[in-house]
């Protein structure tokens, strides 16, 4: 049977660990490398901090050119969790001076924005409304609880590209997908058992 191998990217930001285990734990090929040579059949980007220190670290270990080659011109499938998901787009107020990766079209924007009655950074557990439960959500109920933390929150130009909104008083997307790149801004590696169903259907995928 063939074993997938899963890059998870390491580029200074974030609980690699965490996210290792929760995909190794399916028994899958699992290699954490910051080597823009890696090679692997599906490839995932964490990241906890600040959006221009991790487009500033990606530079320097020369990822960013590999990693678009691997996702836009090999249809690689690719994971971005939290920093990792907002990396994908054009922009983020947090750091007006630096370019993302312009995978996906759009603007990282600050949760005050929305209302600043909101509560920022957003910590815990929050209620997530998935938007006809496609691929990553495959049988999951309409509405999920899944781990949070972040100040910040992805506006993508087509809102088509939206899978997930998180679902309280204020709404506002968190997780995209747009052909084979998705994205989430909670942590599956540290949503229980919600959070590993999603990691397989990643793998199935």
């Amino acid at each position: 049977m063939f074993k997938q191998r899963i890059w998870i990217v390491d580029y200074g930001l974030g609980n690699l660990q965490s996210v290792y285990g929760a995909f190794a734990y399916f028994g899958v090929d699992v290699v954490v490398s910051g080597d823009p040579k890696t090679k692997a059949d599906k490839i995932v980007l964490p990241g906890v901090g600040a959006f221009g220190k991790g487009i500033e670290n990606l530079k320097e270990r020369n990822l960013i050119e590999p990693l678009i080659d691997e996702i836009r011109e090999k249809n690689k499938f690719f994971l971005g969790i939290c920093l990792g998901m907002q990396l994908l787009l054009d922009s983020s107020e947090e750091s007006p001076e630096h370019r993302g990766l312009s995978l996906i079209s759009g603007r990282v924007k600050h949760l005050g924005n929305l209302d600043r009655s909101i509560r920022v950074p957003n910590i815990g557990w929050g209620r997530t409304h998935l938007i006809g439960k496609l691929d990553i959500f495959s049988e999951m109920r309409e509405n999920e609880y899944f781990y949070y933390i972040h100040s910040y929150y992805v506006e993508p130009q087509d809102k088509s590209f939206v899978i997930a909104n998180f679902s309280s008083r204020i709404i506002y997307p968190v997780a995209i997908m747009k052909n084979n790149i998705y994205g989430v801004q909670f942590h599956p590696e540290k949503s229980g058992s919600k959070g590993l169903k999603l990691i397989q259907n990643f793998l199935n995928l």
